[in-house]
Protein backbone atom coordinates (compact mmCIF):
# COMPACT_ATOMS: atom_id res chain seq x y z
CA UNK A 1 0.00 0.00 0.00
CA UNK A 2 1.28 3.11 -1.33
CA UNK A 3 -0.68 6.89 -0.30
CA UNK A 4 -4.24 5.72 -1.45
CA UNK A 5 -2.97 2.80 -3.80
CA UNK A 6 -3.75 -0.99 -2.77
CA UNK A 7 -1.65 -3.35 -5.11
CA UNK A 8 -2.10 -7.05 -5.15
CA UNK A 9 0.16 -9.75 -6.64
CA UNK A 10 -1.08 -12.77 -8.33
CA UNK A 11 1.24 -15.84 -6.40
CA UNK A 12 0.93 -17.79 -9.52
CA UNK A 13 1.16 -15.59 -12.06
CA UNK A 14 2.76 -12.40 -10.38
CA UNK A 15 0.34 -10.35 -12.36
CA UNK A 16 0.40 -7.19 -10.12
CA UNK A 17 -3.25 -5.22 -10.06
CA UNK A 18 -3.29 -1.75 -8.85
CA UNK A 19 -6.82 0.08 -6.88
CA UNK A 20 -7.18 3.48 -5.85
CA UNK A 21 -9.28 5.10 -3.28
CA UNK A 22 -9.79 7.82 -0.76
CA UNK A 23 -7.37 6.25 2.15
CA UNK A 24 -5.37 2.74 2.21
CA UNK A 25 -3.96 1.64 5.28
CA UNK A 26 -1.51 -1.00 6.37
CA UNK A 27 -1.71 -2.51 9.82
CA UNK A 28 -0.73 -6.08 9.62
CA UNK A 29 2.65 -5.13 11.34
CA UNK A 30 5.11 -2.57 11.69
CA UNK A 31 3.59 -1.35 15.43
CA UNK A 32 4.13 -2.43 18.85
CA UNK A 33 3.09 -1.91 22.32
CA UNK A 34 3.35 1.33 23.73
CA UNK A 35 3.35 0.14 27.42
CA UNK A 36 -0.81 0.48 28.33
CA UNK A 37 -2.07 -2.56 25.28
CA UNK A 38 -2.81 0.43 22.48
CA UNK A 39 -0.68 -0.56 19.36
CA UNK A 40 1.21 2.31 18.08
CA UNK A 41 3.59 2.54 15.02
CA UNK A 42 7.12 1.04 15.41
CA UNK A 43 9.35 3.37 14.05
CA UNK A 44 12.04 0.67 13.70
CA UNK A 45 9.94 -1.31 11.77
CA UNK A 46 10.24 -1.20 8.14
CA UNK A 47 6.56 -1.05 7.85
CA UNK A 48 6.58 1.43 10.86
CA UNK A 49 6.30 4.45 9.21
CA UNK A 50 2.74 3.40 6.96
CA UNK A 51 1.37 1.77 10.15
CA UNK A 52 -2.36 3.25 10.17
CA UNK A 53 -3.33 2.77 14.01
CA UNK A 54 -6.73 3.40 15.00
CA UNK A 55 -6.47 6.89 16.21
CA UNK A 56 -5.14 7.72 12.71
CA UNK A 57 -7.95 5.38 11.32
CA UNK A 58 -10.68 7.40 13.18
CA UNK A 59 -9.30 10.34 12.19
CA UNK A 60 -9.42 10.43 8.88
CA UNK A 61 -13.03 8.52 8.39
CA UNK A 62 -14.59 8.62 11.47
CA UNK A 63 -14.29 12.19 12.20
CA UNK A 64 -16.63 12.98 9.40
CA UNK A 65 -19.42 11.09 10.22
CA UNK A 66 -19.45 13.01 13.57
CA UNK A 67 -19.31 15.92 11.78
CA UNK A 68 -22.02 15.26 9.26
CA UNK A 69 -24.29 14.62 12.43
CA UNK A 70 -24.03 18.18 13.88
CA UNK A 71 -24.39 19.21 10.08
CA UNK A 72 -27.77 16.90 10.72
CA UNK A 73 -26.74 14.73 7.78
CA UNK A 74 -27.04 10.96 7.82
CA UNK A 75 -23.97 8.69 7.59
CA UNK A 76 -23.09 4.92 7.45
CA UNK A 77 -19.88 3.46 7.52
CA UNK A 78 -19.81 -0.15 6.66
CA UNK A 79 -16.92 -2.82 6.62
CA UNK A 80 -16.93 -5.96 4.12
CA UNK A 81 -14.27 -8.44 4.13
CA UNK A 82 -13.53 -12.28 4.69
CA UNK A 83 -13.61 -13.34 8.60
CA UNK A 84 -10.50 -12.37 10.25
CA UNK A 85 -9.53 -9.79 7.83
CA UNK A 86 -10.16 -6.31 10.58
CA UNK A 87 -13.76 -5.33 10.11
CA UNK A 88 -14.45 -5.80 13.85
CA UNK A 89 -11.53 -4.45 14.73
CA UNK A 90 -11.89 -1.15 12.65
CA UNK A 91 -15.48 -0.84 14.03
CA UNK A 92 -15.14 -1.61 17.84
CA UNK A 93 -11.96 -2.43 18.58
CA UNK A 94 -10.27 -4.24 21.27
CA UNK A 95 -9.39 -2.79 24.54
CA UNK A 96 -7.84 0.09 24.64
CA UNK A 97 -7.38 -0.25 20.83
CA UNK A 98 -10.86 1.51 20.19
CA UNK A 99 -12.44 1.25 16.89
CA UNK A 100 -14.74 4.03 14.93
CA UNK A 101 -17.72 2.91 16.80
CA UNK A 102 -16.52 3.79 20.64
CA UNK A 103 -14.25 6.19 19.55
CA UNK A 104 -17.10 8.08 17.69
CA UNK A 105 -19.73 7.89 20.69
CA UNK A 106 -16.95 9.24 23.24
CA UNK A 107 -15.99 12.39 21.16
CA UNK A 108 -19.91 13.19 19.93
CA UNK A 109 -20.39 13.26 24.39
CA UNK A 110 -16.90 15.26 24.19
CA UNK A 111 -18.62 17.99 22.31
CA UNK A 112 -21.94 18.08 23.55
CA UNK A 113 -19.87 18.87 27.03
CA UNK A 114 -18.11 21.37 25.23
CA UNK A 115 -20.94 23.34 24.07
CA UNK A 116 -22.83 23.35 27.61
CA UNK A 117 -20.09 24.53 29.12
CA UNK A 118 -19.96 27.03 26.67
CA UNK A 119 -23.38 28.70 27.47
CA UNK A 120 -24.91 26.55 24.41
CA UNK A 121 -28.61 27.05 24.36
CA UNK A 122 -29.30 23.81 22.31
CA UNK A 123 -30.39 20.76 23.88
CA UNK A 124 -29.24 17.71 22.63
CA UNK A 125 -30.52 13.98 22.61
CA UNK A 126 -28.68 10.34 21.95
CA UNK A 127 -30.29 7.43 21.16
CA UNK A 128 -29.04 4.32 20.81
CA UNK A 129 -30.09 1.19 18.76
CA UNK A 130 -27.92 -2.39 17.87
CA UNK A 131 -29.37 -5.27 15.81
CA UNK A 132 -28.19 -8.10 14.08
CA UNK A 133 -29.56 -9.96 11.03
CA UNK A 134 -29.28 -13.77 11.44
CA UNK A 135 -29.61 -16.43 8.60
CA UNK A 136 -32.05 -13.58 7.09
CA UNK A 137 -33.43 -13.02 10.87
CA UNK A 138 -33.50 -9.74 12.18
CA UNK A 139 -32.34 -9.52 15.96
CA UNK A 140 -32.83 -6.66 19.00
CA UNK A 141 -29.29 -6.89 20.54
CA UNK A 142 -30.30 -5.14 23.43
CA UNK A 143 -33.76 -7.76 24.20
CA UNK A 144 -31.91 -10.47 26.40
CA UNK A 145 -35.18 -11.78 27.38
CA UNK A 146 -35.34 -15.61 26.65
CA UNK A 147 -39.09 -14.92 24.58
CA UNK A 148 -37.54 -12.60 21.97
CA UNK A 149 -38.34 -12.89 19.08
CA UNK A 150 -37.48 -12.08 15.73
CA UNK A 151 -38.55 -8.48 14.41
CA UNK A 152 -40.49 -7.76 10.87
CA UNK A 153 -38.73 -5.30 8.67
CA UNK A 154 -41.40 -2.98 6.90
CA UNK A 155 -41.33 -0.09 5.08
CA UNK A 156 -42.64 3.53 5.24
CA UNK A 157 -43.54 5.51 2.33
CA UNK A 158 -41.38 8.56 3.27
CA UNK A 159 -38.58 6.89 5.13
CA UNK A 160 -38.22 3.48 4.09
CA UNK A 161 -37.51 0.02 5.47
CA UNK A 162 -37.00 -0.13 9.61
CA UNK A 163 -36.97 -2.91 11.68
CA UNK A 164 -40.72 -3.09 13.19
CA UNK A 165 -40.28 -3.14 17.17
CA UNK A 166 -36.28 -2.15 17.76
CA UNK A 167 -35.00 -0.40 20.88
CA UNK A 168 -33.93 2.62 20.68
CA UNK A 169 -33.05 3.43 24.09
CA UNK A 170 -31.90 7.07 25.33
CA UNK A 171 -28.06 7.09 26.12
CA UNK A 172 -27.24 10.57 28.46
CA UNK A 173 -23.11 9.71 28.69
CA UNK A 174 -20.61 8.10 27.04
CA UNK A 175 -20.29 5.32 29.97
CA UNK A 176 -24.13 4.33 29.17
CA UNK A 177 -23.13 4.27 25.41
CA UNK A 178 -20.40 1.58 26.59
CA UNK A 179 -22.63 -0.70 28.52
CA UNK A 180 -24.85 -0.84 25.48
CA UNK A 181 -22.60 -1.77 23.71
CA UNK A 182 -20.92 -4.33 25.64
CA UNK A 183 -24.41 -5.79 26.35
CA UNK A 184 -25.42 -6.19 22.71
CA UNK A 185 -21.83 -7.56 21.96
CA UNK A 186 -22.74 -10.32 24.21
CA UNK A 187 -25.74 -11.13 22.50
CA UNK A 188 -24.30 -11.44 19.09
CA UNK A 189 -24.23 -14.66 17.14
CA UNK A 190 -20.73 -16.46 17.24
CA UNK A 191 -18.64 -19.34 16.38
CA UNK A 192 -15.66 -20.75 15.97
CA UNK A 193 -14.94 -22.04 11.97
CA UNK A 194 -11.36 -22.36 10.40
CA UNK A 195 -11.04 -19.11 9.63
CA UNK A 196 -11.45 -17.56 12.76
CA UNK A 197 -12.09 -18.90 16.54
CA UNK A 198 -15.15 -16.22 17.44
CA UNK A 199 -16.47 -15.42 14.12
CA UNK A 200 -19.04 -13.63 14.11
CA UNK A 201 -21.93 -15.29 12.45
CA UNK A 202 -24.21 -12.59 11.28
CA UNK A 203 -24.46 -8.58 10.39
CA UNK A 204 -24.23 -5.87 12.96
CA UNK A 205 -26.20 -2.71 12.70
CA UNK A 206 -25.18 -0.08 15.59
CA UNK A 207 -27.38 3.00 14.93
CA UNK A 208 -27.17 6.40 16.70
CA UNK A 209 -29.34 8.98 16.50
CA UNK A 210 -28.58 12.27 17.71
CA UNK A 211 -31.22 15.49 17.94
CA UNK A 212 -30.58 18.89 18.52
CA UNK A 213 -33.29 21.13 19.23
CA UNK A 214 -33.57 24.57 19.56
CA UNK A 215 -36.24 27.82 19.93
CA UNK A 216 -36.14 30.86 17.17
CA UNK A 217 -36.71 34.33 17.61
CA UNK A 218 -40.26 33.59 17.48
CA UNK A 219 -40.62 30.93 20.26
CA UNK A 220 -40.85 27.90 18.09
CA UNK A 221 -39.08 24.73 18.21
CA UNK A 222 -36.57 23.68 15.74
CA UNK A 223 -35.04 20.27 15.30
CA UNK A 224 -32.01 18.83 13.62
CA UNK A 225 -31.51 15.06 13.38
CA UNK A 226 -28.87 12.76 12.23
CA UNK A 227 -28.52 9.28 12.02
CA UNK A 228 -24.96 7.44 12.29
CA UNK A 229 -25.39 4.08 10.58
CA UNK A 230 -22.15 1.52 11.79
CA UNK A 231 -22.26 -1.62 10.32
CA UNK A 232 -20.37 -4.46 10.51
CA UNK A 233 -20.79 -7.33 8.10
CA UNK A 234 -20.81 -11.03 8.31
CA UNK A 235 -16.95 -12.91 6.44
CA UNK A 236 -17.49 -12.70 3.24
CA UNK A 237 -15.39 -16.05 2.61
CA UNK A 238 -16.60 -19.06 0.62
CA UNK A 239 -17.54 -22.19 2.56
CA UNK A 240 -15.12 -24.32 1.54
CA UNK A 241 -12.80 -21.69 3.47
CA UNK A 242 -14.25 -21.98 6.67
CA UNK A 243 -14.34 -26.05 6.75
CA UNK A 244 -18.42 -25.55 8.02
CA UNK A 245 -20.93 -28.08 8.06
CA UNK A 246 -24.40 -28.90 9.53
CA UNK A 247 -25.29 -25.07 10.83
CA UNK A 248 -22.75 -23.29 10.18
CA UNK A 249 -22.88 -24.32 6.56
CA UNK A 250 -26.27 -22.87 6.93
CA UNK A 251 -25.37 -19.86 8.31
CA UNK A 252 -22.78 -19.59 5.63
CA UNK A 253 -25.28 -19.73 2.80
CA UNK A 254 -27.37 -17.10 4.26
CA UNK A 255 -24.18 -14.60 4.74
CA UNK A 256 -22.96 -15.25 1.08
CA UNK A 257 -27.13 -14.82 -0.26
CA UNK A 258 -27.20 -11.06 1.73
CA UNK A 259 -23.61 -10.50 0.77
CA UNK A 260 -24.70 -11.62 -2.60
CA UNK A 261 -27.41 -9.35 -2.93
CA UNK A 262 -25.58 -6.39 -1.06
CA UNK A 263 -23.20 -6.62 -3.99
CA UNK A 264 -26.14 -7.10 -6.58
CA UNK A 265 -27.55 -3.71 -5.56
CA UNK A 266 -24.11 -1.99 -5.52
CA UNK A 267 -23.00 -3.21 -8.94
CA UNK A 268 -26.99 -1.83 -10.20
CA UNK A 269 -26.18 1.90 -8.33
CA UNK A 270 -22.65 1.83 -9.96
CA UNK A 271 -24.46 1.13 -13.36
CA UNK A 272 -27.13 3.84 -12.65
CA UNK A 273 -23.97 6.57 -11.51
CA UNK A 274 -22.20 5.47 -14.83
CA UNK A 275 -25.63 6.71 -16.80
CA UNK A 276 -27.27 3.64 -17.49
CA UNK A 277 -31.15 4.31 -17.68
CA UNK A 278 -34.06 1.44 -16.25
CA UNK A 279 -31.94 0.04 -13.88
CA UNK A 280 -34.39 -1.57 -11.17
CA UNK A 281 -31.84 -2.09 -7.83
CA UNK A 282 -33.12 -5.32 -5.98
CA UNK A 283 -32.83 -4.15 -2.10
CA UNK A 284 -35.69 -6.22 -1.76
CA UNK A 285 -33.46 -9.57 -1.94
CA UNK A 286 -32.18 -9.51 1.28
CA UNK A 287 -32.82 -8.21 4.95
CA UNK A 288 -29.70 -6.57 4.84
CA UNK A 289 -30.04 -4.27 1.64
CA UNK A 290 -33.62 -3.31 2.56
CA UNK A 291 -32.12 -1.84 5.68
CA UNK A 292 -29.51 -0.32 3.95
CA UNK A 293 -31.24 1.05 0.88
CA UNK A 294 -30.81 4.65 2.58
CA UNK A 295 -27.19 4.27 2.70
CA UNK A 296 -27.03 2.64 -0.86
CA UNK A 297 -28.39 5.07 -2.60
CA UNK A 298 -30.65 7.46 -0.30
CA UNK A 299 -30.36 10.10 2.52
CA UNK A 300 -26.68 9.11 3.37
CA UNK A 301 -23.41 9.49 3.33
CA UNK A 302 -21.49 6.57 2.80
CA UNK A 303 -18.16 5.20 3.37
CA UNK A 304 -16.86 1.76 3.20
CA UNK A 305 -14.15 0.11 4.59
CA UNK A 306 -12.69 -3.00 2.85
CA UNK A 307 -10.84 -5.28 5.05
CA UNK A 308 -8.25 -7.47 3.20
CA UNK A 309 -5.86 -10.07 4.11
CA UNK A 310 -2.58 -10.03 3.27
CA UNK A 311 -1.91 -13.73 3.13
CA UNK A 312 -1.67 -15.07 -0.60
CA UNK A 313 -3.76 -18.15 0.11
CA UNK A 314 -6.58 -15.63 0.42
CA UNK A 315 -5.31 -14.10 -3.04
CA UNK A 316 -9.01 -14.76 -4.38
CA UNK A 317 -11.15 -13.30 -1.69
CA UNK A 318 -8.80 -10.15 -1.14
CA UNK A 319 -9.11 -9.95 -5.10
CA UNK A 320 -13.07 -9.85 -4.84
CA UNK A 321 -13.24 -7.83 -1.77
CA UNK A 322 -11.05 -4.57 -3.91
CA UNK A 323 -13.27 -5.61 -7.17
CA UNK A 324 -16.32 -4.82 -4.57
CA UNK A 325 -15.20 -1.82 -3.15
CA UNK A 326 -14.03 -0.42 -6.35
CA UNK A 327 -17.97 -0.47 -7.70
CA UNK A 328 -19.20 0.88 -4.35
CA UNK A 329 -16.77 3.72 -4.92
CA UNK A 330 -18.83 4.64 -8.27
CA UNK A 331 -21.80 4.87 -6.40
CA UNK A 332 -23.27 8.45 -5.88
CA UNK A 333 -26.02 8.89 -2.73
CA UNK A 334 -28.42 12.52 -2.22
CA UNK A 335 -27.76 13.02 1.56
CA UNK A 336 -29.34 16.20 2.94
CA UNK A 337 -29.73 17.91 5.75
CA UNK A 338 -32.35 16.75 8.32
CA UNK A 339 -34.43 19.95 9.51
CA UNK A 340 -37.65 22.03 8.17
CA UNK A 341 -36.18 23.72 4.95
CA UNK A 342 -37.34 26.81 6.65
CA UNK A 343 -35.22 26.74 9.79
CA UNK A 344 -32.51 25.70 8.09
CA UNK A 345 -32.71 28.82 5.56
CA UNK A 346 -33.23 30.80 8.54
CA UNK A 347 -30.72 29.84 10.39
CA UNK A 348 -28.36 29.98 7.23
CA UNK A 349 -29.30 33.93 7.56
CA UNK A 350 -28.74 34.38 11.20
CA UNK A 351 -25.03 33.08 10.43
CA UNK A 352 -24.66 35.07 7.46
CA UNK A 353 -26.25 38.08 9.76
CA UNK A 354 -23.56 37.04 12.33
CA UNK A 355 -20.53 37.24 10.11
CA UNK A 356 -21.65 40.89 8.98
CA UNK A 357 -22.37 42.24 12.27
CA UNK A 358 -18.57 41.00 13.13
CA UNK A 359 -17.08 42.98 10.08
CA UNK A 360 -18.96 45.84 10.66
CA UNK A 361 -18.00 46.03 14.72
CA UNK A 362 -14.46 45.25 13.67
CA UNK A 363 -14.33 47.87 10.64
CA UNK A 364 -12.68 44.95 8.38
CA UNK A 365 -14.75 44.70 5.30
CA UNK A 366 -14.14 42.31 2.32
CA UNK A 367 -10.83 45.01 1.09
CA UNK A 368 -10.33 42.17 -1.56
CA UNK A 369 -12.82 43.99 -4.12
CA UNK A 370 -10.41 47.06 -3.59
CA UNK A 371 -7.74 45.26 -4.54
CA UNK A 372 -9.14 43.13 -7.38
CA UNK A 373 -11.01 45.55 -8.70
CA UNK A 374 -10.01 47.22 -11.83
CA UNK A 375 -7.50 50.19 -11.00
CA UNK A 376 -7.34 48.84 -7.25
CA UNK A 377 -4.07 49.20 -6.77
CA UNK A 378 -4.06 52.90 -8.49
CA UNK A 379 -6.74 54.03 -5.99
CA UNK A 380 -5.77 56.99 -3.74
CA UNK A 381 -6.53 56.60 0.28
CA UNK A 382 -9.14 59.01 -0.23
CA UNK A 383 -11.12 57.07 -2.64
CA UNK A 384 -10.24 53.68 -0.79
CA UNK A 385 -12.33 55.47 2.26
CA UNK A 386 -15.36 55.98 0.18
CA UNK A 387 -15.55 52.50 -1.22
CA UNK A 388 -15.05 51.34 2.39
CA UNK A 389 -17.89 53.81 3.26
CA UNK A 390 -19.92 51.88 0.41
CA UNK A 391 -19.39 48.62 1.43
CA UNK A 392 -20.83 49.59 4.83
CA UNK A 393 -23.32 50.69 3.85
CA UNK A 394 -24.32 47.66 1.43
CA UNK A 395 -23.12 45.26 4.43
CA UNK A 396 -25.62 47.12 6.35
CA UNK A 397 -28.81 46.57 3.70
CA UNK A 398 -27.63 42.97 3.72
CA UNK A 399 -28.61 42.60 7.10
CA UNK A 400 -31.69 44.34 6.86
CA UNK A 401 -33.04 42.47 4.37
CA UNK A 402 -31.52 39.30 5.91
CA UNK A 403 -33.89 40.17 9.09
CA UNK A 404 -36.83 41.06 7.11
CA UNK A 405 -36.44 37.76 5.05
CA UNK A 406 -36.26 36.00 8.16
CA UNK A 407 -39.36 37.65 9.91
CA UNK A 408 -41.36 36.64 6.66
CA UNK A 409 -40.21 33.24 6.26
CA UNK A 410 -40.96 32.75 10.41
CA UNK A 411 -44.46 34.02 9.85
CA UNK A 412 -45.08 31.86 7.16
CA UNK A 413 -43.53 28.77 9.27
CA UNK A 414 -46.29 29.63 11.86
CA UNK A 415 -48.88 29.83 9.23
CA UNK A 416 -48.17 26.51 7.66
CA UNK A 417 -47.99 25.49 11.66
CA UNK A 418 -51.39 26.47 11.87
CA UNK A 419 -52.76 24.88 8.68
CA UNK A 420 -51.01 21.72 9.91
CA UNK A 421 -52.51 21.96 13.42
CA UNK A 422 -56.14 22.40 11.81
CA UNK A 423 -55.96 19.53 9.84
CA UNK A 424 -54.85 17.35 12.40
CA UNK A 425 -58.29 18.29 14.01
CA UNK A 426 -60.09 17.03 10.30
CA UNK A 427 -61.02 20.66 9.61
CA UNK A 428 -59.04 20.90 6.25
CA UNK A 429 -58.81 23.03 2.80
CA UNK A 430 -62.07 25.45 2.01
CA UNK A 431 -63.74 24.47 5.21
CA UNK A 432 -60.85 25.80 7.70
CA UNK A 433 -60.75 29.03 5.47
CA UNK A 434 -64.77 29.60 6.23
CA UNK A 435 -64.38 28.78 9.99
CA UNK A 436 -62.05 31.44 10.15
CA UNK A 437 -63.08 33.96 7.34
CA UNK A 438 -66.37 33.30 10.07
CA UNK A 439 -64.14 35.03 12.54
CA UNK A 440 -64.17 31.69 14.97
CA UNK A 441 -61.15 32.22 16.80
CA UNK A 442 -59.69 31.57 20.18
CA UNK A 443 -61.32 29.33 22.47
CA UNK A 444 -64.44 29.00 20.08
CA UNK A 445 -61.80 27.88 17.19
CA UNK A 446 -60.63 25.03 19.49
CA UNK A 447 -63.95 23.99 20.23
CA UNK A 448 -65.07 24.06 16.64
CA UNK A 449 -61.61 21.21 16.01
CA UNK A 450 -62.06 19.82 19.14
CA UNK A 451 -65.94 18.62 18.02
CA UNK A 452 -63.96 16.85 15.24
CA UNK A 453 -66.31 18.89 12.35
CA UNK A 454 -65.97 16.44 9.44
CA UNK A 455 -67.24 14.68 6.13
CA UNK A 456 -70.93 15.27 6.41
CA UNK A 457 -70.89 18.64 8.81
CA UNK A 458 -68.17 19.18 7.72
CA UNK A 459 -69.40 20.09 4.06
CA UNK A 460 -72.57 21.73 5.38
CA UNK A 461 -70.25 24.36 7.13
CA UNK A 462 -68.50 24.65 3.92
CA UNK A 463 -71.58 24.74 1.67
CA UNK A 464 -72.83 27.07 4.17
CA UNK A 465 -69.93 29.84 3.79
CA UNK A 466 -71.05 31.14 6.69
CA UNK A 467 -69.34 34.40 7.23
CA UNK A 468 -71.81 36.60 9.27
CA UNK A 469 -74.72 36.40 11.99
CA UNK A 470 -78.31 36.18 11.59
CA UNK A 471 -80.88 35.90 8.64
CA UNK A 472 -77.78 37.27 6.26
CA UNK A 473 -75.78 34.82 7.36
CA UNK A 474 -78.51 32.08 5.84
CA UNK A 475 -79.15 34.01 2.86
CA UNK A 476 -75.62 34.24 2.08
CA UNK A 477 -74.70 30.49 2.63
CA UNK A 478 -76.45 29.21 -0.29
CA UNK A 479 -78.04 26.66 1.75
CA UNK A 480 -80.12 24.00 -0.36
CA UNK A 481 -82.55 20.72 0.09
CA UNK A 482 -83.25 19.85 3.46
CA UNK A 483 -81.48 22.97 4.95
CA UNK A 484 -83.48 25.37 3.08
CA UNK A 485 -86.59 23.92 3.49
CA UNK A 486 -86.11 23.58 7.43
CA UNK A 487 -84.84 27.76 7.39
CA UNK A 488 -87.75 28.85 5.20
CA UNK A 489 -90.40 26.85 7.11
CA UNK A 490 -89.05 28.71 9.90
CA UNK A 491 -89.59 32.13 8.85
CA UNK A 492 -86.13 32.92 10.68
CA UNK A 493 -85.43 36.56 11.24
CA UNK A 494 -83.66 36.52 14.22
CA UNK A 495 -81.26 35.43 15.74
CA UNK A 496 -80.31 32.85 19.24
CA UNK A 497 -82.32 29.84 20.20
CA UNK A 498 -85.50 31.00 17.85
CA UNK A 499 -83.37 31.06 14.62
CA UNK A 500 -82.19 27.47 15.96
CA UNK A 501 -85.01 25.99 16.82
CA UNK A 502 -86.87 27.47 13.75
CA UNK A 503 -83.83 25.62 11.34
CA UNK A 504 -84.85 22.03 12.73
CA UNK A 505 -81.49 21.71 13.93
CA UNK A 506 -82.63 19.10 16.55
CA UNK A 507 -82.37 15.16 18.37
CA UNK A 508 -78.56 13.57 17.74
CA UNK A 509 -77.43 16.72 15.82
CA UNK A 510 -78.35 19.21 18.49
CA UNK A 511 -77.04 16.71 21.57
CA UNK A 512 -73.30 16.36 19.58
CA UNK A 513 -73.30 20.28 19.01
CA UNK A 514 -73.69 20.48 22.49
CA UNK A 515 -71.72 17.98 24.08
CA UNK A 516 -68.71 19.39 21.96
CA UNK A 517 -69.05 22.47 24.59
CA UNK A 518 -69.74 24.87 21.15
CA UNK A 519 -71.44 27.46 22.48
CA UNK A 520 -72.70 31.40 22.00
CA UNK A 521 -71.69 33.03 18.86
CA UNK A 522 -69.98 29.74 17.97
CA UNK A 523 -72.99 27.78 17.83
CA UNK A 524 -75.16 30.23 16.59
CA UNK A 525 -73.02 30.11 13.68
CA UNK A 526 -73.12 26.44 13.19
CA UNK A 527 -76.75 25.52 13.60
CA UNK A 528 -77.53 28.42 11.56
CA UNK A 529 -74.96 26.54 8.62
CA UNK A 530 -77.54 24.01 8.55
CA UNK A 531 -75.45 20.79 10.47
CA UNK A 532 -77.93 18.51 11.02
CA UNK A 533 -78.70 14.90 12.15
CA UNK A 534 -75.57 12.86 13.09
CA UNK A 535 -73.38 15.38 11.17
Amino acid sequence: MTGNTTSITDPASKDVKKFTFDFSYWSHDGCKDDGTGYMAPDTSHPNGKKFADQKKVYNEMGAGVLKNAWEGYNSTLFAYGQTGSGKSWSMVGYGVNKGIVPIYCENLYKQIDEKRAAGAKEQYEVMFSMLEIYNENVQDLLDSSPSKKYLNVRQHPKSGFYADGLKSVPVGTYAEIEQRIEEGTRNRTVASTKMNATSSRAHTIVTIKFVQKSVNAAGEEMAKSAEANLVDLAGSERADSTGATGARLKEGAAINQSLSSLGNCIAALAEIAGGKKNMQVPYRDSMLTKLLKNALGGNSKTIMIAALSPADINFEETLSTLRYADRAKQIKTTARVNEDPTAQLIRELQEENEKLKAMLASGKMDMSLLENGEGGADMTDEERAKLKNELEAEYKGMLEKNKLDMENMEKEFQKRLQESQGQAAGVTGTGKKQIEAAGVTGTGKKQIEAAGVIEIGKKQIEAAGVTGTGKKQIGAAGVTGTGKKQIGAAGVTGTGKKQIEAAGVTGTGKKQIEAAGVTGTVKKQIETAGVTGTG
